[in-house]
């Protein structure tokens, strides 16, 4: 029997009110028991303005992570709906290539380890379609050159898409781009509604896999949804990703005004640390 936890459990930032001074949302974060927080730059001018903060607002940022004990270890990058890398509109790619090389650049800054990819080649306006596809190719091999050279992982997140809906479909983009610091991020509630078999899709991804998303779903419907009131077996899929080799999870849900947002964190974190801890404490 293993005598100590060998997994690690994250926080999305947006499980959290989006007013909470960034000190508050580190002190809610390990007081409620997890070991890291997912930030997020999402499509908002307000979280996409943070990829140009000074570096004396990003020493502030790490000095509090030092006194609280608890960073930001990754990015959930979703502002690439807005700017996604295989858009045709007229200029809209390259703007989407610039901000995702601003976004390693901050990661850099801050520390962080892993950029979380949207798996779009289009969004609005837009239909998915054999050019579009070759294009956002094309042009995640430029910003995976730019964050290989940085020394940063980018692992795509399997969305409710059919572009990039579980993790076989991440894999072909992978195995095309052959860089070794790109890799899949699941979410294993969008891969719910998406694959077939979900243990075997997350088989696709075997070594290949730098964290997985924990959510819950429904058929058809792929937010807010509280956990143990869906679809996924956590508990299955977690046996699954360990014996994949996955020892880092985030918790993703999100702030729906709850008048006590704290008593939600902690009671997420225990509902999916019993899973975490019946697996990972156990010889396989």
């Amino acid at each position: 029997m293993n005598s100590h936890r060998v997994y690690r459990l994250g926080l999305y930032e947006k499980s959290m009110p989006g007013e909470l001074p960034f000190e508050e949302k580190f002190k809610a974060a390990k007081e409620t028991g997890y070991d890291f927080i997912e930030m997020s730059i999402d499509e908002t001018e307000e979280k996409i303005s943070r990829l140009d903060f000074s570096d004396a607002r990003i020493l502030m940022l790490q000095s509090l992570s030092l006194d609280i004990g608890i960073r930001f270890e990754s990015i959930c990058f979703s502002a690439q709906r807005k700017f996604p890398l295989g858009s045709l509109l007229d200029g809209a790619a390259d703007a989407a290539v610039e901000l995702f090389k601003k976004c390693v650049d901050f990661a850099v800054k801050m520390g962080i380890r892993i950029i979380q990819a949207q798996g779009y080649d289009c969004f609005y306006g837009e239909t998915s379609s054999a050019e579009t596809r070759e294009k956002f190719l094309d042009n995640l091999k430029l910003c995976m050159e730019y964050a290989s050279a940085h020394g940063v992982m980018v692992g795509f997140e399997t969305m409710e898409n059919e572009f990039m809906n579980t993790v076989e479909k991440a894999m072909y983009f992978v195995n095309q781009a052959k860089m070794p610091y790109l890799s899949v991020y699941p979410d294993v509630g969008n891969i719910w509604n998406g694959a077939d078999d979900i243990y075997q899709d997350l088989e696709c991804g075997r070594s290949h896999i730098c964290s997985v998303h924990l959510k819950e779903t429904l058929p058809g419907r792929f937010r807010e949804i509280p956990y143990g009131e869906g679809q996924v077996d956590f508990e299955k899929v977690i046996q699954t990703t360990r014996q994949l080799g996955i020892h880092r999870y985030v918790a993703e849900f999100w702030y729906t005004d709850e008048a006590d947002y704290r008593m939600t964190l902690k009671k997420n974190n225990l509902f999916l640390k019993r899973y975490l801890d019946a697996v990972y404490m156990t010889e396989v």
